[in-house]
């Protein structure tokens, strides 16, 4: 009678198939960089809510009981600020910030240029939100995504002894202005324009509405 053995683990060679070489598969790329781009977001967040809960925390510790309007001196304008933030979409880095007139500002500091073109068309004041994406070959495309409360004023067209243009309103306050929209509509000294500023921000940029030729 044949006794039927175990075969020892000498005699168990597992054979591997070897590949020439690794594929990549691209879903699972895809996959990996969404759960980085997700992360990222998620930190991002915490630290917004950390940056929102801490301005309201320094105006409570100020807050003077024999004053209750007090309470109403919290720098809502810096919790929305907080708010803005950077991001990845798919594979492109998006920055959201604040354009002071001739940039875009970002959360780190850095000023990223926005084409008077653009600015001239979108009819951009300070303090309006801005989207930037900046494509894999280094393109930046903008986007207005959230504007600041705006007023309309009449003003006069004037120039600066360094040949920039300016408009001057009947009160005399004097605003900066896109060069590339005045080129556009071709003003020139004296003609009568109308201009669109921040409602709630002195700044001394302004967009133009229309340029009434003289």
């Amino acid at each position: 009678m044949t006794e039927n053995k175990r075969p020892s683990l000498k005699q168990v060679k597992p054979t591997l198939k070897k590949s020439s070489a690794w594929s990549i598969d691209p879903e699972v790329m895809k996959k990996h960089q969404q759960m980085i781009n997700f992360l990222r977001n998620e930190i991002w967040n915490v630290e917004v809510e950390l940056k929102k809960m801490k301005v309201i925390l320094d105006q409570l510790v100020d807050f003077d009981p024999s004053d209750l309007k007090s309470l109403s001196s919290v720098e809502w304008q810096e919790v929305a600020n907080a708010e803005l933030t950077s991001y990845y979409e798919e594979w492109v880095e998006v920055i959201e910030w604040l354009f002071d007139g001739y940039f875009m500002v970002g959360n780190d500091q850095k000023k990223y240029p926005v084409p008077m073109n653009y600015s001239s068309k979108t009819k951009l004041v300070p303090g309006d939100m801005l989207k930037l994406k900046v494509m894999p070959d280094w393109k930046f495309i903008y986007k207005l995504i959230k504007p600041a409360e705006r007023k309309h004023l009449r003003a006069i067209l004037s120039r600066t002894d360094e040949n920039k243009f300016t408009a001057v309103t009947d009160e005399g306050t004097v605003y900066f202005l896109n060069q590339a929209a005045v080129t556009f509509f071709k003003g020139a000294p004296g003609d009568e324009l109308y201009i669109i500023v921040n409602e709630k921000d002195n700044t001394s940029f302004a967009a133009i509405e229309a340029i009434i030729k003289r």
